[in-house]
């Protein structure tokens, strides 16, 4: 059995994690001063990337339920990091406090995008018998 609203999870999930992980790549790439000059290139692939993710994030933590969460530490990446130069310019306190918030963020969504997964490899293993069974089943059952 599938789940639309568990597929359409995942599919947002894994576009954030996409977002996430080009930006890495050109805030690493920023960061390290032995590379070559920042191109025009990279800086509107750069303000693209962060600009996707301002749109998405809200919509998709809030779906997810992680919006309280993660939204501060995805908010200090973004605004520490409002250019590849900028990136550049950082001081080294302004970089540790980059890359710890932007370690926590991938590492929760990560493990969100485990957790439905292993949800989706459930479910494919169930009818849409089982699958409703369980439902009512776990409703009727009380709380601790």
């Amino acid at each position: 059995m599938r789940d639309q609203e568990l597929e359409t999870k995942l599919r947002l999930l894994t576009l954030q994690l996409d977002n996430w992980k080009k930006l890495h790549d050109l805030t690493t790439y920023g960061l390290d001063k032995a590379k070559p000059i920042i191109s025009a290139e990279q800086e509107r692939q750069f303000t693209e990337i962060r600009s996707h993710l301002l749109q998405e994030t809200e919509h998709i933590f809030s779906r997810l339920n992680i919006l309280g969460e993660l939204s501060g530490k995805l908010m200090n990446v973004l605004q520490r990091g409002s250019s590849v130069r900028g990136v550049r310019e950082l001081s080294n306190d302004d970089v540790r406090r980059l890359e710890m918030d932007w370690n926590a963020v991938f590492t929760k969504l990560g493990v969100v995008q485990g957790q439905l997964k292993a949800q989706r490899k459930a479910l494919a293993g169930q009818t849409v018998f089982r699958h409703h069974l369980n439902r009512i089943l776990g409703r009727l059952t009380p709380a601790h």
